[in-house]
């Protein structure tokens, strides 16, 4: 298992790649200056071992050799330590410990490293020494990442960001927002991985360091490609290539050519993403990194099946499903074997396919399960960060209220009957301030009231939604499956009802869509990016989808938007909205009815009203519509089921669009709902 250990090291110290942004040649020039300040310190006639500059050159010694020159690192630790405990100097002990971690973290013996850590953090001195402070934390968090403890490794890059936030340390703050980044990427959670890398950009502009920005630029392209970004994507990579013009680092050159290879992937331009995921590897030939090896070889077997190419597209994903394997990557393991089940489904190889695709559903639903656990043990993680930050904040608020105490008592026993009358004053002034406090308090305690009382009627619809409209549907497709493999007529049963069940896992799967999204707009931190939007183009795009429903029920659509029209408004946001919309248009419009669709022009907003010659709706109803309270939804025409979530989801991405919504109806007249949005004036 030693060789799954260098690989698990490597790929620490890739990912978390703020720890070790020097070159070898910068660490050489700084091992050597080192030598060169304590030769001449020892040389002195007055040379006294017991110097605190001599301690201090011996630990920065120690530390620039943690990659080249451990046993010497070793020693020179140790003789740090030992002076500096005889001495009683407390910075050079806990800079010796620091060292001492990160030489087992380096060596890849992670307790050690944890154990020195600890015993550093327990220092109660280390808060007068801030830099030590933020870099054992560092070190700590590093070394739970080694061991795939991801809640704790969030909890100590916290505290160092903490610490660096209060500090004003540039540095630090592009090394812990990238770190914590970094974690959130790994876990395939892209938001929470872009609220760190943003600040880590900011930090890095201001460092003006070539290096840092090139490992910036690359992980922005990569979490940009996630995120389908991908316009923003390709200029940070060609930024990053820019840049390697001058700066040489081959890691990180073969790093941001496999990222530019999945963007080529994205684009299905598959013949650039063969030659650049080729040029990665060549590149990362010399590297002992099983994990990034396997990506990159992945990358290249997807190109390969792009192009059609199964005979190498299989023989490479085999490769790479040889270094999962050996790695215990999880993630990797269902990917690969998904793309295995796909290869031979195109050659027609039925068992075989079947084969991979059971294992593919295994690892899948482990992944999911270990997906979930984590997710969990995060948020608890930031949970108790939070809850142990908001009791030091009190308990140094006491301290200080105990440190004022003593100053009044003192002041109190020297100064005159005036002062005890101007203490008195203080005092009454401290009451009013200590109301306004309690009163703050008891208005922030019915906010959080509020919330949850909003939260826990969110959680009611919800499962109110999933066990009555999505349960039975899924319900139905297991008793006719049951049917089917049990049952000799089986097959007779679901040729009969597998039309209907297709309709109602399609109705399944447009409820969960909406419960998604619905679920995003009540999430604090809910991200927007506005950007324009031809009208006319999206909406038939809409219609196209709906086609079937339309041409079933013989509704004649009028789509009369001018194709100039163009609202600024989230992209994603704008497709759901009407998609619900016109859905709704279509189950409440009969036979052989009418949906239109016009815009009109009205203080800078874009009017869009989708009418239609339906059912309509009494006052009654009309008013329950939007309602929190209030679940209302009926059949459509031809008895199609709803929810009743899309409306409200409708009526809230409007708002974060910053528009508005509006409905008239009548009953067996129709309904028609008014949109407002931003119109884009950009030129």
């Amino acid at each position: 298992m030693h060789y799954i250990s260098n690989y698990k090291h490597n790929f620490l110290l890739l990912a978390l790649v703020t720890l070790n942004f020097f070159s070898g040649f910068s660490q050489v020039d700084s091992i050597q200056f080192f030598k060169t300040k304590i030769s001449a310190l020892v040389k002195c006639s007055d040379f006294n071992e017991n110097k605190l500059e001599y301690i201090d050159n011996l630990n920065q010694l120690s530390y620039y050799q943690r990659l080249t020159e451990q046993v010497s690192m070793l020693i020179h630790s140790e003789t740090a330590l030992e002076l500096s405990i005889k001495n009683n100097y407390t910075y050079g002990e806990l800079e010796a410990l620091t060292n001492f971690a990160t030489l087992y973290l380096y060596k890849g013996e992670t307790d050690k490293s944890i154990n020195f850590s600890l015993r550093i953090i327990n220092n109660s001195e280390l808060k007068n020494f801030p830099k030590t402070e933020m870099r054992i934390y560092n070190i700590l968090g590093q070394a739970y990442f080694y061991k795939n403890d991801y809640p704790s490794t969030y909890t100590q890059f916290l505290h160092a960001l903490s610490i660096a936030e209060k500090n004003s340390d540039q540095q630090q703050l592009f090394q812990m927002n990238m770190n914590l980044g970094t974690i959130f990427s790994r876990l395939q959670n892209s938001d929470e991985a872009l609220k760190y890398y943003l600040p880590a950009f900011e930090a890095v502009k201001k460092l003006n360091d070539p290096t840092k920005e090139v490992m910036m630029l690359s992980n922005m392209a990569f979490l940009n490609i996630e995120l389908e970004n991908l316009t923003e994507a390709k200029m940070n990579l060609d930024a990053a290539f820019k840049l390697f013009e001058t700066y040489n680092n081959t890691s990180w050159l073969a790093w941001t050519h496999s990222t530019l290879g999945l963007y080529y992937l994205k684009l299905q331009d598959y013949e650039n993403a063969v030659l650049n995921y080729q040029k990665a590897l060549k590149l990362h030939k010399g590297f002992n990194d099983v994990k990034t090896n396997a990506d990159m070889t992945y990358g290249l077997a997807r190109a390969y099946l792009g192009l059609n190419r199964l005979s190498k597209s299989e023989e490479t994903i085999l490769e790479c499903l040889a270094l999962y394997q050996s790695s215990e990557y999880e993630m990797g393991l269902e990917q690969a074997y998904r793309s295995l089940y796909e290869i031979k489904k195109k050659q027609n190889k039925t068992a075989e396919s079947l084969k991979y695709l059971e294992l593919t559903e295994k690892h899948s639903n482990d992944n999911f399960k270990k997906k979930n656990r984590q997710n969990l043990m995060m948020l608890n993680a930031k949970l108790k960060f939070e809850k142990e930050t908001e009791n030091l904040k009190a308990q140094n608020e006491q301290a200080l209220d105990q440190q004022r105490k003593y100053v009044k008592w003192s002041i109190a026993g020297l100064i005159s009957l005036t002062v005890i009358v101007f203490l008195i004053l203080k005092a009454n002034n401290r009451e009013k301030i200590l109301n306004k406090k309690l009163a703050k308090q008891a208005e922030i305690l019915n906010e959080n009231q509020n919330k949850l009382t909003q939260i826990n009627a969110n959680q009611d619809r919800l499962f109110s939604i999933v066990g009555h409209d999505l349960r039975g549907p899924v319900i139905s497709l297991k008793e006719i499956l049951t049917l089917y493999l049990e049952d000799p007529e089986g097959k007779e049963y679901f040729d009969k009802f597998a039309p209907q069940l297709k309709k109602d896992i399609e109705q399944v799967q447009f409820t969960m869509d909406n419960l998604l999204h619905w679920g995003k707009t009540q999430m604090q931190g809910n991200t927007i990016h506005s950007r324009s939007i031809m009208v006319k183009q999206e909406l038939d795009f809409i219609l196209q989808l709906y086609r079937n429903e339309i041409n079933k029920k013989v509704i004649n659509i009028k789509n009369n938007v001018s194709v100039h029209d163009k609202v600024f408004a989230d992209l994603q946001q704008f497709n759901i909205i009407f998609r619900n919309l016109i859905s709704n248009a279509i189950k409440f419009t009969p036979n052989e009815g009418t949906i239109s669709i016009t815009t009109k022009i009205k203080n800078k907003k874009l009017v869009i009203i989708v009418s239609d010659t339906g059912v309509g709706m009494a006052k009654a109803d009309v008013s329950k519509l939007f309602s929190d309270t209030e679940n209302f939804s009926n059949y459509g025409t031809n008895l199609e089921k709803g929810t009743g979530l899309g409306l409200r989801l409708v009526k809230a991405m409007v708002i974060n669009n910053n528009g508005n919504i509006t409905v008239k109806s009548q009953p067996n007249k129709g309904s028609q709902f008014i949109i407002e949005l931003p119109v884009d004036q950009a030129t």
